[in-house]
């Protein structure tokens, strides 16, 4: 297989954004207000701001609105559908979430700023599968998701306010490709292959790990990308951020000792770090990123009974799914580029 992983351990310091790690603090500090009112509900509207923040890039304003007009919206409307269908059989939310992965992966055709959007989109849809069953409705889920990130939103306009904003000629040219031509790029089945693990993982991880049944399939999120060569490298970085950010987490959680007030301030400060080193190197990302989303089911209160055994025995099976998946995707490419 081509493309031997390169620079896993390079970091690119110049890339630390501390301002955008303390806008994405800000929105979370606002949010653990809501968390300690309305618990669930107010996590829900963290965790849309949040993604606002993160997905938010140098642009033209109308660009930037239309991205997070896009996150809010579809982030609201996966809450709904995720709820929902983690109240059905598992097959209907194993195809739901291959559908799902399958419409995120193809943002990835739009350019860098779409692929992280669909990314955390479709990890808040299979987080929503783990709240089904909630005591709070869908429809409020939903609305704190719209909430989360209209606030985000609010913040990001104060802090552009006067700052010129340059576009991203990539990405403005990435943005004019149609959906058919995306669909017959390598991207489309590529989208297919990696829609099918991640429904495999939903699947395999209710089956395997009831008490933690979503997180091969964050795993598997986490870990596939488009381009062969370049998953390669990533998913060894993202497997490795994955496994270190489940350990860091896990520590936490038992140095805390179940406390709200310890995983709130972790919470905060890995929810900083995310959004600080996002662009310095994809293992670092991850294990940040993953350090959010367990102590975020945590403080929901979500597969209690789920141990650090638990979650990296389920780590270990959405990297195993995510390599096979990568090992698919290049017999497919290089089956297609022979019959060119």
């Amino acid at each position: 297989m081509p493309g031997r992983p390169q620079g896993l351990l390079e970091f690119d310091l110049d890339a630390v954004d501390l301002h955008k790690g303390l806008l994405g603090l800000v929105a979370i500090g606002i949010s653990v207000i809501f968390v300690a009112a309305f618990g669930t509900v107010g996590m829900t509207a963290g965790l849309a701001a949040l993604f606002v923040i993160v997905t938010d890039s140098p642009g033209r304003p109308r660009d930037r609105a239309v991205g997070v007009l896009v996150v809010t919206l579809v982030g609201s409307v996966m809450a709904l559908i995720g709820t929902w269908a983690g109240t059905t059989h598992l097959l209907v939310a194993a195809t739901l979430t291959f559908i799902i992965a399958v419409a995120t992966t193809l943002t990835a055709g739009l350019g860098r700023s779409w692929a992280i959007r669909g990314l955390l989109l479709s990890i808040w849809a299979v987080i929503a599968l783990g709240l089904a069953g909630e005591e709070q409705a869908a429809i409020g889920l939903a609305m704190a998701f719209a909430l989360g990130g209209i606030s985000a939103a609010a913040i990001l306009w104060v802090r552009s306010r006067g700052t010129p904003q340059p576009s991203i000629e990539v990405e403005a040219r990435a943005a004019t490709r149609s959906l058919e031509s995306i669909i017959h790029s390598p991207l489309g089945w590529f989208s297919v292959v990696r829609g099918s693990a991640v429904g495999l993982a939903v699947a395999l991880g209710a089956w395997l790990f009831p008490n933690h049944p979503i997180w091969a399939a964050l795993t598997v999120l986490l870990v596939m990308r488009p381009a062969v060569g370049e998953t390669v490298k990533v998913g060894i970085q993202r497997t490795l951020g994955t496994i270190a950010g489940v350990l860091v987490a896990e520590g936490i959680i038992v140095v805390g000792d179940g406390s709200d007030a310890v995983l709130v301030a972790a919470f905060m400060a890995a929810a900083f770090a995310m959004t600080a080193f996002q662009r310095v190197n994809y293992a670092v990302f991850v294990l940040f990123l993953t350090t959010v989303l367990v102590l975020t089911q945590g403080l929901l209160g979500l597969s209690p009974e789920a141990t650090a055994v638990d979650r990296l025995l389920a780590t270990m099976l959405g990297a195993a799914i995510a390599f096979s998946g990568i090992a698919v995707a290049y017999v497919i490419q290089r089956r297609a580029v022979a019959s060119a």
